[in-house]
């Protein structure tokens, strides 16, 4: 469902989950990297990220399955998670991720309760219970979700998101494409990309670069409590 509201005078689109991306070939299948790094005083600490997207069938039926990996030098910093959701609407249905400093954490998502799989195993999250009021999208698909978004310059959607397991409460945050940049690629090629901002809240300013053919992730940039964030594709 999308329904357009207006605040402040500026009309938004508020993209509720169960909407039917009309940009869902968007979504790119196959794998790519990324490299995720943070810089504060002065220190850096990073990984590289690994995104996996294909169709699967799971229990008779069709889903995407997003399988995100990423290692760092620290082990402790390192692990991956498998997800799955329904196509064309990225409904969260399964995700279940796999850390050395927390084990393994499974959830189950319905319109009503997020809850921990009983079906998984060694689940550090099996008692784990959030009520919800609606549905909402997944945290840890961002890069993946932003890509299927209407893009063009001023256009501003407004959509619920909540990291599993974590103790802040599903919520919903404003996404803006605030215009075109044309950015030079490491290799030196030149892309040109529109520009997502978002504050989440006030807490962290970021941007992200998504290619105006196809709407691929290609860099992200914030700062949260005078960190610097980074997220760059590698090609």
């Amino acid at each position: 469902m999308l329904l357009t509201i207006v605040v402040y005078g500026q009309a938004q689109d508020t993209i509720r989950v169960g909407h039917r991306f009309k940009q869902f070939e968007n979504l790119e299948p196959g794998t790519v990297t990324d490299i995720v790094y943070n810089e504060y005083s002065g220190k850096l600490n990073g990984s590289l990220k690994t995104r996996t997207t294909e169709m699967v069938e799971l229990n008779g039926k069709d889903y995407v399955k997003i399988t995100h990996t990423w290692r760092s030098p620290n082990a402790q910093n390192s692990g991956r998670f498998e997800y799955y959701c329904e196509p064309y609407t990225l409904k969260p249905v399964q995700h279940i991720r796999y850390t050395d400093s927390r084990g393994k954490e499974a959830f189950r998502f319905t319109e009503q309760l997020i809850s921990g799989l009983d079906s998984a195993s060694e689940n550090q999250q099996a008692n784990f219970k959030l009520v919800l009021t609606e549905p909402t999208y997944n945290w840890e698909i961002d890069l993946e979700t932003y890509a299927l978004i209407p893009m063009s310059k001023g256009k501003k959607v407004v959509m619920s998101f909540y990291h599993p397991g974590s103790p802040t409460k599903p919520d919903f945050y404003t996404l803006e494409v605030t215009g075109t940049e044309s950015i030079k690629l490491a290799n030196g090629k030149t892309m040109e990309c529109w520009v997502i901002f978002t504050d989440y809240h006030g807490t962290q300013p970021t941007k992200f670069w998504y290619t105006k053919a196809g709407q691929n992730f290609v860099k992200m940039e914030g700062e949260y409590k005078g960190m610097k964030i980074y997220k760059t594709r590698l090609y």
